[in-house]
């Protein structure tokens, strides 16, 4: 087994690539304020807000006038699927491309779609797929094996996107094989149990068409991979063909008649998402009946506003994520647990979770309610300031120290919920004697001062979504040392029996056992008092009335996929 620090220098490589840090939605929090909040946009890869424009027609009719119009705050990066790594550009993936496993719109977890069915051997170090044999490419021929094999090696080359979910676990050329012409084996070495979670983040490409389009390029035999290519065009077997991309501004799509997947009665032909960088914009396209959904990234002011609009709805469901305020559990004072557990219990959860995230639920650990594999028997904080003094009381530090060392929260610049979550923090804290300081600063001075225990605040806000639909996202990503210098980690905690059981985890190939692992890692976890976990915020969007099939569905842009809606009513409600 490779050494620990060998180990986290390959996963900090591929998260800094964005397929871990940028995948996130929501990380920058809400904002009420009339301009949009970019933060994703400046983590992930990619992002291009020039005016490349492209228009291609690669075999979809879109033939109707049905049109299904995105309004987005965010930018796409890229259209590449092996480059995506947030919500817009998971959108774009999940439209013109098919991930190799999907998630239940019920329960969340991973079920098959470019698949029928799997085994693994070797004691879950060999996993073995049968694909579907009914899928047509977009661009001619059908899906095979050949695809599946040349679409992860593409990933893995590339080294960005989805890439950190098996960059420690397969090589490229090596260990992803095709057994026959529908089956494909994936040899990783040694058992890797979320392995099934982490396929919703594979998107397989039409090998053929991309082959023809590769260009001399730094991977050797293999060109640049067709990355020139699918900047600019598409080679999938999604619902919709890719029509028009004016890089920053608009992307258009044509719905694929043959699309295997099916089509609802009443589809929409054709698809285009506009980005809209006004929120005041987004609400009055939304009123006026020239928009048909927005995103999630509005701030709650914006949602409640378009909730009273008789021709929008606005779908309100708790979604998979964990607003927390992590504690820097390795930089003095809060080094010790009994100041960490002080600060817990000086902290408003009602009143964070009623007026400054608008809805949702307390959060109970790191994991979110909702999915599969939380831990209901782990403490659920509330404010007991009786029991935040008695705590202080056995701390090694007596108030006078703390606030000589001083206590810094972190909060983004230019945020108005950020800024609350500081303000009750403080509130909370000065009854207690405890001074702190609120500062606000931009994401990515965030990121890079996560790189390191040293630099990293004391506390800061953070949101998390999940990556893939696993609570592998919310222990080891967190809790792990080969995990530590991301945003994710930011709190510096582990322990050598918690490391084991995170090992353990990933290590377990039946699922049953792997969930009650997670389970006693949440309670570890909640035992060391590393954060505040304050709320599982509700997603929000606003749908125009006349859409139906909306469906909340994790993780990154399943929602989205717009060839399960189609239009109530006769068009566009005004």
């Amino acid at each position: 087994m490779e050494g620990t620090e060998q180990s986290r220098r390959r996963f900090l490589k591929s998260v800094g690539t964005g397929g871990v840090v940028a995948t996130l939605a929501g990380c920058a929090g809400s904002s009420d304020d009339d301009s949009a909040d970019q933060s994703e946009t400046t983590t992930g890869e990619g992002t291009n807000e020039g005016g490349t424009e492209t228009d291609t027609d690669t075999g979809g009719t879109g033939g109707g006038d049905n049109e299904f119009v995105f309004a987005v705050t965010q930018v796409f990066g890229t259209i590449d699927p092996a480059k995506q790594t947030d919500y817009t550009e998971g959108f774009a993936a999940q439209n013109f491309y098919d991930p190799f496993v999907t998630t239940d719109p019920e329960t969340f977890e991973p079920v098959g779609h470019l698949v029928t069915d799997w085994t693994t051997e070797d004691d879950g170090q060999t996993w073995v797929f049968s694909l579907r044999e009914d899928v047509p490419h977009q661009n001619g021929g059908t899906l095979t094996a050949e695809d599946v094999v040349y679409s992860m090696n593409r990933i893995l080359s590339i080294g960005e996107g989805p890439a950190s979910n098996w960059a420690d676990r397969l090589e490229p050329g090596e260990d992803v094989t095709a057994r026959d012409e529908y089956t494909v084996e994936f040899s990783l070495g040694s058992s890797y149990g979320p392995l099934l979670a982490s396929f919703t983040q594979f998107f397989v490409v039409d090998s053929r068409t991309v082959k023809d389009n590769e260009v001399d390029g730094e991977f050797g035999e293999r060109g640049d991979y067709g990355q020139a290519y699918l900047s600019e065009n598409v080679a999938g077997t999604g619902g919709y063909t890719l029509a028009n991309w004016d890089a920053g501004n608009t992307l258009e799509m044509a719905a694929f008649d043959d699309y295997w997947n099916g089509w609802p009665d009443n589809r929409f032909d054709r698809v285009r998402a506009e980005v809209v960088g006004e929120v005041s914009t987004v609400k009055n396209m939304m009123r006026v009946g020239d928009a048909d959904m927005t995103d999630q990234y509005m701030g709650t002011n914006a949602y409640e506003e378009m909730a009273g609009y008789s021709n929008v709805e606005v779908p309100t469901t708790a979604q998979i994520q964990l607003f927390h305020i992590p504690m820097n559990t390795r930089k003095p004072p809060l080094d010790d647990v009994n100041v960490r557990k002080a600060i817990t219990y000086a902290f408003d959860y009602q009143s964070a979770v009623e007026d400054i995230v608008g809805g949702g639920s307390k959060a109970a650990g790191p994991v979110p309610k909702n999915l599969f594999g939380h831990n209901g028997d782990v403490e659920e904080f509330s404010r007991d300031l009786d029991r935040a003094q008695e705590f202080l009381d056995q701390s090694d530090y007596t108030v006078e120290e703390i606030n000589e060392i001083g206590l810094e929260h972190a909060v983004l610049a230019g945020t108005e919920a950020q800024r609350q979550f500081g303000l009750l923090n403080q509130s909370g804290l000065q009854e207690l004697g405890i001074e702190l300081e609120i500062n606000p600063i931009q994401w990515s001075t965030l990121t890079d001062r996560a790189s390191s225990e040293e630099s990293a605040p004391h506390m800061s806000n953070v949101y998390l979504s999940p990556v893939i639909p696993s609570p592998d996202n919310y222990t080891y990503y967190m809790y792990h040392p080969d995990a530590f210098g991301t945003y994710w980690s930011i709190s510096w905690y582990s322990d050598d029996e918690l490391t084991e059981v995170l090992e353990q985890t990933r290590a377990e190939t039946d699922f049953d056992a792997r969930m009650e692992l997670y389970e006693e890692a949440q309670q570890l976890i909640v035992d060391a008092y590393p954060s505040l976990f304050v709320a599982n915020p509700p997603y929000r969007i606003g749908l125009n009335e006349n859409v139906g099939g909306f469906q909340y569905r994790p993780p990154l842009a399943f929602e989205w996929d717009i060839s399960q809606l189609y239009r109530e009513g006769d068009g566009r409600a005004q």
